[in-house]
């Protein structure tokens, strides 16, 4: 044979074995991006089999961020879970993701053994993997935020919603004596905010949320109560999800995929996420039963909503505005005793650059709902009706 044809047959037995080795490991890369959701939600997949992709990334000394997409039919946006080592190895998780082994590796490649898992508050979305999460990590304690439920079936023991029973329930403040039997307390400390009711299964339950301060890394993590919309797509965006948003008109076809299509439909995937039902986003019976149009001027309001920390429409609309006295008395306590130099939200950016003091700019509402408004015409077909209704309900 010559030296020549030898080449060519050479050069193609390795490519072929080199996409048969390519073609194998994208296979073993989506098996260990399976799961099973097992209890029903209002995000994909609602129930049963689904894939979801993680990343990882460091946040500072012994602290990470994991990241997923939380779908909601074409809308997708991060969903975050925190991991901390602490001092004697052992791992402290916040709000644990989807049960992926995927997810699993990543998390146990930051330390020795996971010894915590957290549950910050009662949204479903930062809670329903922890019973998973605790079949894998069987020896871990569990700790919660007060205030869970579980539904529909009311009152249900800690071991069958969570698999196991709860190590300690977190209060108001770690500064309350009981605090000490927590065996993290001294590298991460919290403060419990109580705000807000809601008919959960004809029952009045109030909504709380824990925030912790990481001192190594000066991080707050809090869950729902600040976030910061980014002004560009994050990275585990689906182009053909983000696509389908950016469509002038649901009747029109699918656009060419550029980086100008994609970013037009994050920002209005973050506009709807954000509002509901936004301003410029508009029925247009002329074009056909149920299709909608946007018109002009959405892409202002998208600029005036994002790149900047802000506390979440939805937040701040169904619950702060409940009780704002019981948020500013949290707010206080918060500023008054960490001088945090990042926030690490469970959606959209981070970490957040932020102090203290812009922390507490934030809420600056509480005292005068004038201050830094969200428009009108964003709230006034989702936001405002639903939480006019809610609070006629609790009154």
């Amino acid at each position: 044979m010559q030296r020549r044809d030898f080449l060519r047959a050479a050069t193609a037995v390795l490519g072929s074995s080199l996409t048969a080795n390519s073609v194998a490991n994208a296979a073993e890369l989506e098996s260990q991006r399976k799961y099973f959701q097992r209890f029903p939600t209002l995000f994909a997949p609602l129930y049963g089999e689904a894939t979801r992709k993680t990343v990882k990334y460091p946040i500072g000394e012994n602290i990470w961020a994991l990241e997923q997409n939380l779908e909601l039919g074409p809308l997708e946006t991060p969903l975050r879970c925190v991991v901390i080592r602490l001092n004697n190895g052992s791992l402290w998780v916040h709000a644990p993701l989807a049960p992926t082994e995927e997810f699993f590796q990543l998390v146990e490649s930051c330390g020795e053994t996971v010894s915590h898992v957290v549950v910050p508050t009662y949204a479903l979305e930062h809670k329903v993997f922890v019973k998973d999460a605790l079949i894998r990590w069987q020896n871990a304690s569990l700790w919660t935020s007060p205030g869970q439920f579980s539904f529909p079936i009311q009152s249900m023991p800690d071991d069958i919603v969570f698999g196991k029973s709860v190590s300690g329930v977190l209060s108001m403040s770690d500064v309350d004596t009981t605090s000490q039997k927590i065996p993290w307390i001294d590298e991460i400390q919290y403060e419990t905010l109580v705000a807000g009711t809601f008919q959960i299964g004809g029952s009045p339950t109030k909504f709380y949320e824990t925030a912790f301060f990481h001192k190594r890394s000066k991080s707050l993590i809090v869950t729902d109560s600040v976030a910061q919309v980014p002004l560009r797509i994050p990275e585990l965006s689906d182009p053909d999800k983000l696509l389908l948003v950016s469509k002038r008109s649901t009747a029109d076809p699918q656009p060419d995929d550029t980086p100008e299509a994609r970013q037009i439909g994050w920002e209005k995937t973050a506009l709807l996420v954000s509002y509901f039902f936004p301003e410029h986003e508009e029925l247009d019976p002329d074009a056909g039963f149920g299709v909608v149009t946007w018109t002009d001027g959405w892409h202002d309001n998208f600029n005036a909503l994002a790149g900047r920390l802000l506390v979440p429409p939805v937040v701040r609309t169904l619950i702060y505005a409940q009780n704002p006295m019981k948020v500013r008395e949290w707010v206080n306590r918060v500023v008054a005793r960490w001088e945090f130099e990042q926030i690490v939200p469970a959606h959209f950016q981070a970490p957040v650059k932020a102090s203290p003091r812009e922390f507490e700019k934030v809420f600056a509402f509480l005292e005068d709902d004038n201050i830094d408004p969200f428009p009108a015409n964003d709230l006034a077909r989702g936001l405002k009706p639903i939480s006019d209704l809610a609070l006629n309900t609790l009154n």
